[in-house]
């Protein structure tokens, strides 16, 4: 598992997003199949239309005065998927043989309440 600054959301989608407090996870694979896990921390507001595997075209980071970040995830039809105000986001290259299930248990698990979850 690697930590990466940037990823390549075209053409890529979510495969699943779990909220926790004031922590948000989402599973996204890639258009080449490579699996990452994107952690948002101190999270205010999540808004969410049909994002889960619907094809996503665009992934925008713009800094807002409030002192928080918006991440936007976008369809190929234009339209804000999912939209997240947060603080900061890691993103996580996870190994091609975890499903998406594991992939969002495996990194920080106390982020969503501790033992709810179970590391591999």
């Amino acid at each position: 598992m690697k930590e990466l600054d940037l990823f390549s959301e075209c053409d890529g989608h979510i495969e699943s997003v779990l909220i926790g407090c004031e922590t948000v996870k989402v599973s996204f694979q890639t258009w080449d199949a490579k699996k990452l896990v994107l952690i948002y921390h101190e999270v205010e507001e999540v808004k969410e239309s049909h994002c889960v595997l619907g094809d996503i075209s665009d992934y925008v980071e713009q800094n807002r005065q409030d002192g928080l970040m918006e991440y936007t995830f976008w369809d190929v039809n234009d339209e804000a998927v999912l939209k997240i105000l947060a603080k900061t986001v890691h993103i996580y290259q996870v190994d091609d043989n975890m499903d998406s299930t594991s992939t969002l248990h495996y990194i920080q698990c106390d982020d969503i309440g501790g033992g709810i979850c179970e590391t591999h």
